[in-house]
């Protein structure tokens, strides 16, 4: 058989065909995507109108904007930035410690053993009452002394008046008189002097030999106690630590800058770590005339009542200082106005009916409702000062 007798190859007329298929997927396509493209848009464009279809604010730009209904449901209000006088309101750090005049620090003055314990740390104590007893050689040898010294002054006052009997009787000279005098006059003054000795011993002159007796030098509780019966002790160790908790200072720090503002007498809200909603009012007694050259403040102590023992020496606190100090004059917003957008302080100022934009600001001192804004606020602007909280979870989500 001849070649040309062969029949022509079947796969030419399918090969013609892939030009046609090709271009008929890429109209779909491009069809397709403009499709898309045209849901898109109009998804976008519908976004705010939903938004504010749903009573829900929206950015528009730098601005926000929100319908009639979600300023009513939440309760938006406003009040101008005025220029106004104020008196600034501290909050400071400091610490409790004790009042001076209401702690005592009880030792032993003279080296010893502890022979036995009547009180321990927590317990109550009266002005007065025993704490301890204490065996001490020294103060021993002390009160012997007195005895010694007072039967030496006996035999010499004796002695005084025999012979100024026998000195009026011309059977013996004045002079002897007079010398007698003179020695017993003299063991007199040695008697006081070791009767002070034994006092300053902190024993007791016509007490049990050699046993000091510790006592409560005023009415408290035992806040500290670092001894135990059996136990030998220095004169320098403090046994016991005696407090009256029921007025305590508070030391507080306050800056250099602060201080003009900060008077005696003024009152000061001392606020809990554990409890920041309890306030206890206490009073400015002393601002100190020194300022620490290292933290550049001052100590500022304040008296409190403590008759509930909340606050204990010791403890941290935050103190609110309403200082009467000179008053300027500050373009102010109320405190509910300020909020925090990525950790700064922001105001949401009303540009228009239903629009306002969050502006940072600089603040400056504040009181108990006002605060200073030193920058980004003009007299007159308005501001949110209710609902601020809702108006910034919708936008800042």
């Amino acid at each position: 058989m001849s070649t040309d007798a062969l029949p022509p190859p079947t796969n030419v007329p399918q090969m013609k065909k892939w030009p046609v298929l090709v271009g008929g997927a890429l109209l779909a396509l491009v069809v397709a995507g403009a499709v898309l493209r045209q849901r898109s848009d109009a998804q976008g464009a519908a976004g705010p109108t939903d938004s504010a279809a749903r009573g829900t604010p929206y950015l528009d730009g730098d601005s926000i904007r929100f319908s009639k209904e979600f300023e009513a449901r939440e309760r938006l209000t406003y009040a101008a930035a005025r220029d106004e006088l104020l008196t600034p309101t501290l909050q400071v750090t400091g610490a409790v410690t004790y009042d001076a005049r209401r702690v005592a620090a009880i030792g032993a003055r003279i080296d010893g053993r502890i022979r036995t314990l009547a009180k321990v740390e927590g317990e109550d104590v009266k002005a007065g009452e025993l704490m301890a007893e204490l065996e001490s050689v020294e103060l021993g040898k002390a009160q012997a002394e007195v005895m010694k010294v007072r039967a030496r002054e006996k035999v010499a006052r004796l002695d005084e008046e025999r012979e100024r009997r026998l000195a009026d009787a011309k059977v013996s000279p004045e002079r002897d008189a007079q010398f007698a005098k003179a020695n017993a006059e003299a063991l007199t003054a040695e008697r006081v002097a070791a009767e002070k000795s034994v006092e300053a011993l902190g024993g007791t002159v016509d007490g049990e030999l050699g046993i000091l007796r510790l006592r409560a030098p005023l009415t408290g509780r035992i806040v500290e106690s670092k001894v135990k019966r059996g136990e030998t002790v220095e004169p320098s160790d403090t046994l016991f630590v005696v407090a009256d908790l029921s007025k305590v200072w508070v030391e507080l720090s306050v800056f250099e800058r602060d201080l003009p503002a900060v008077r005696e007498r003024d009152e000061v809200e001392i606020r809990l770590p554990s409890a920041r909603q309890v306030a206890i009012k206490g009073t400015i007694a002393h601002v100190s005339e020194v300022i620490d050259p290292e933290t550049r403040s001052a100590h500022v102590r304040v008296e409190v009542e403590n008759a509930e023992k909340l606050l204990r020496p010791g403890l941290s606190v935050l103190g609110v200082i309403h200082a009467s100090g000179p008053r300027e004059s500050r373009l102010v917003v109320p405190r509910s106005a300020i909020t925090r957008i990525d950790g700064k302080p922001t105001v949401f100022v009303q540009v228009g009916e239903g629009v306002v934009e969050p502006r940072q600001v600089d603040l400056g001192p504040e009181d108990t409702d006002d605060i200073a804004v030193l920058k980004g606020l003009k007299a007159g602007e308005k501001v949110v000062t209710g609902g601020v909280l809702a108006l910034k979870a919708e936008v800042f989500r």
